[in-house]
């Protein structure tokens, strides 16, 4: 973790206590949240948590890593899946809960599924919370269309995305790194920020980018926005850029993570490729005879000669002279000489009087 990444993220990311019940990921096609969520796996398996995996569209043969409890969660009833949940749960506490329980991770890796029944959803995920212990995890696909609501469906019910928005104690928005550098790039020019994904609005299949590593991002750099609800009700918004750690060997079969091996997380301002960059009036300004010159290439000459700088300099100024007892305002007095219309004016108003 990056020294000037703020406390909030450390705390959300390491699972510390009330750091935030429900986390929610929302990742599409142009950047998927995997990478967000073996992160969140390789913190909690250092501070030895209790990892449980609902896999709604996962294989298990096809995860990052390796949880304490894998759950198959496609086609099963929600009464169901709930029983299976619970039963790797701790029961209800009748104490208040000590800093030696062992934290439990739940991920969900696909909401849509219960997302297809708005009215079951909220009441679903506030069951898992039998615990204070309990942190839930999940990812909710932006780009994935939901199935048109039936006609017995509440017209005044929220949309699911809604719902998951109002619950959602931190939410965590994965962003490609190189659209984000692009779009950047044309704002730095005055340019049309260029579109990328379902928003181009070209035919064929769109496929998702994923983790991949481009010319802009080597080290798979991404981009996370990152909104965190206070006690109170308020949020606070922020960007980051999130590194992940190298790939094990291909031999390597061992689940051991060591801080080493976790991801760094730094401002969005303050990486190179998206800093403001430093103004130095010595390197941007071009010396011409010394001291005095312009900036640029040009073909002639604005700078002033050894007498013009002379010259200059011998000329007092009003206000110097005024300030010295024998020069012309004899140290601040003001002089004023009456001039042929001033008496005119004079002799005028007399005449009225």
């Amino acid at each position: 973790m990056s020294p000037r990444a703020p406390s909030n993220f450390s705390k959300l990311f390491n699972l510390r206590d009330g750091a935030s019940p429900f986390t929610l990921v929302l990742d599409s096609l142009g950047q998927s949240g995997r990478g967000v969520v073996g992160e969140f796996w390789r913190r909690a398996l250092i501070s030895k948590s209790k990892v449980i995996f609902i896999s709604f569209s996962t294989l298990q043969k096809q995860l990052l890593f390796k949880p304490d409890v894998f759950i198959s969660a496609h086609s099963k009833p929600l009464s169901q899946l709930r029983r299976e949940i619970v039963a790797h749960l701790p029961s209800s506490p009748t104490a208040p809960p000590s800093t030696s329980q062992q934290k439990i991770l739940l991920i969900i890796d696909n909401l849509h599924p219960l997302a297809s029944y708005p009215n079951h959803l909220s009441p679903f995920l506030t069951s898992l919370f039998i615990h204070p212990t309990i942190s839930l995890l999940c990812t909710y696909h932006l780009d994935i269309p939901l199935p048109s609501p039936t006609t017995t469906t509440n017209p005044y019910t929220p949309t699911p995305l809604t719902t998951l928005l109002s619950l959602a104690t931190a939410i965590l928005e994965p962003h490609n790194f190189t659209h984000a550098l692009a779009r950047k790039r044309a704002r730095d020019k005055s340019a049309r920020e260029p579109e990328f994904g379902i928003a181009e609005g070209r035919e064929g299949v769109i496929m998702g980018l994923g983790n991949g590593k481009t010319a802009d991002a080597k080290k798979g750099e991404i981009i996370i926005t990152l909104e965190i609800r206070r006690r109170s009700g308020r949020g606070t918004r922020e960007s980051f850029v999130y590194t992940p750690p190298p790939p094990p060997p291909a031999h390597h079969t061992s689940f051991s993570i060591m801080t080493k091996d976790l991801g760094t997380i730094q401002l969005l301002d303050e990486h190179p490729s998206f800093a403001a960059p430093e103004i130095s009036d010595h390197d941007s300004m071009a010396k011409v005879g010394g001291d005095e010159g312009i900036v640029g290439d040009v073909t002639f000459n604005l700078g002033l000669t050894e007498k013009q700088k002379r010259d200059r300099e011998n000329v007092v100024l009003p206000y110097f002279d005024a300030q010295k007892e024998g020069g012309i305002g004899s140290g601040g007095k003001i002089l004023y000489e009456m001039g042929a219309e001033d008496r005119e004016d004079f002799d005028d108003e007399e005449d009225e009087i």
